[in-house]
């Protein structure tokens, strides 16, 4: 496994890479970042803080997206 999401990754970023991310994302009640203004935001906002917007624990969404991410590269 090379490559980590990490808090400063733009939530763009990391839903082109890893597109079962937004699953994760959804989860946790963060609106649909793929279009709209939403999508717009998540051009610009670094993960963490899309976190502290939505009040999720950092740390919790990163182990998440992460494990998610890993499962993606290792199919």
């Amino acid at each position: 496994m090379s490559d980590r999401i990490t808090p400063r990754m733009r939530v763009s970023s990391i839903l082109s890479r890893w597109p079962t991310t937004y699953d994760v994302f959804r989860t946790h009640g963060c609106p649909d970042m793929r279009r709209g203004i939403f999508g717009i935001t998540a051009r610009i906002i670094p993960l963490r803080w899309a976190a502290r917007i939505h009040k999720i624990d950092l740390e919790q969404l990163l182990r998440e997206l992460n494990a998610c991410a890993d499962r993606e590269q290792n199919k």
